[in-house]
């Protein structure tokens, strides 16, 4: 009887999932707008389109992966490289991987470093500074248990981010009309001009972490259903989130269009308490990203137990810290955003010519069966 109601479809395992899975995709790049301002400033209310078919194309590349995962024991990320790419390509997708952790660190330094110069008047230097005094204290002590602490407040980022959308969307500045040529025209850094193109870069900008955000959560379902539902709600309710957001972004770009964190431009018109306490979430939000990339990156050079993990955390901290002067926040995003759809590019190939391979493999084997 147990094991009979263990096997049963869980509308709860399915909200987990729902929530597991909004909750994964709301960090650093979603807090300060910045993903979504350069990916669909250049296309104004078009955008809305764009992202439909992002989303159509993630929750489609999801529902096989976590298939996958689940038929052939898939658990991280290192196992699904080589299923889909080989032991070659899967191999060297790896140390790419690794290569956007360390740039990610840095943009996330300086992502920082210039919530806390715009809040509070810090020089950008300083807050580099701060950023990497922080990064490297926390990942050489192993203080995993603090980020996951500080790391958890995703709940607490789209409520702020709901609390100034919805302000905004009642005080918009701009027209809806007179916004989209704005936002347009003003749209600096940006993706792709070609929209459809721009839609397949999201794509594959998200795909390698919700890739392996599948396999980490592809066995706590009971049922397939259950983990394809859950997905499926919670990509629904990211990217109704991420279209509300654009929508306050086009009745606002006289204030976000071409700017590092529009977000924070827009909490500005709240208050200075709350401008102050949206910039301090902000700083947290990069300080955990940052940390936990650069422990990522570390422990795939040298594992957290070896003698030289601390001299290796230490490389990739500096070199972070060296890089995130390179360019402004919004400078170095446009960047790392590049290099990771474009690698995403690649494990996409892979995972179809792999699904074509395996298909016809087993077709074959049937037939002379």
């Amino acid at each position: 009887m147990s094991e009979k109601k263990t096997k049963e479809f869980s509308v709860k395992t399915l909200l987990i999932l729902a929530g597991s899975y909004v909750s994964f995709g709301i960090g650093a790049g979603f807090a300060t707008g910045v993903e979504l301002l350069q990916f669909w400033a250049p296309h104004g209310a078009s955008a809305i389109f764009g992202l439909l078919m992002y989303s159509a194309l993630i929750l489609l590349c999801i529902a096989v992966v976590s298939r996958d995962c689940r038929k052939y024991k898939l658990t991280n990320m290192e196992m699904m490289y080589k299923h889909y790419c080989g032991k070659y390509i899967g191999t060297a997708l790896q140390w790419f991987n690794t290569l956007t952790f360390f740039l990610m660190v840095g943009s996330m330094i300086a992502g920082g470093a210039s919530s806390l110069h715009q809040t509070f008047k810090i020089p950008v230097f300083a807050g580099n500074t701060i950023m990497l005094v922080a990064v490297l204290g926390t990942s050489m002590l192993g203080m995993k248990k603090l980020t996951d602490i500080l790391g958890n407040i995703a709940p607490i980022i789209m409520l702020a981010v709901v609390i100034i959308c919805i302000y905004s969307c009642i005080h918009g500045t701009d027209g809806f009309a007179a916004g989209d040529q704005l936002i347009r025209a003003k749209s600096g850094l940006s993706m792709s001009s070609n929209l459809f193109f721009c839609a397949f870069l999201n794509f594959t900008y998200a795909v390698l972490n919700m890739s392996a955000y599948s396999a980490n959560v592809s066995t706590r379902a009971d049922h397939q259903k259950e983990l394809v539902w859950g997905n499926v709600l919670g990509q629904t309710v990211t990217v109704l989130s991420q279209i509300f957001i654009f929508i306050v972004f086009i009745l606002n770009a006289s204030i976000v269009a071409g700017t590092d964190i529009p977000l924070l431009m827009l909490a500005q018109r709240l208050g200075t308490a709350f401008y102050a306490f949206y910039g301090i979430i902000l700083v947290l939000a990069t300080y955990t990203t940052a940390t936990g990339m650069a422990w990522v990156a570390a422990s795939n050079i040298q594992p957290e137990s070896s003698k030289w993990y601390k001299l290796a955390v230490t490389a990739v901290c500096i070199g972070a810290f060296i890089f995130s002067n390179f360019g402004t926040f919004g400078v170095l995003m446009n960047f790392v955003m590049k290099f990771v759809s474009y690698l995403g590019v690649v494990f996409s190939v892979c995972v179809i010519v792999s699904k074509i391979y395996r298909a016809m493999k087993e077709s074959k084997e049937n037939v002379a069966n």
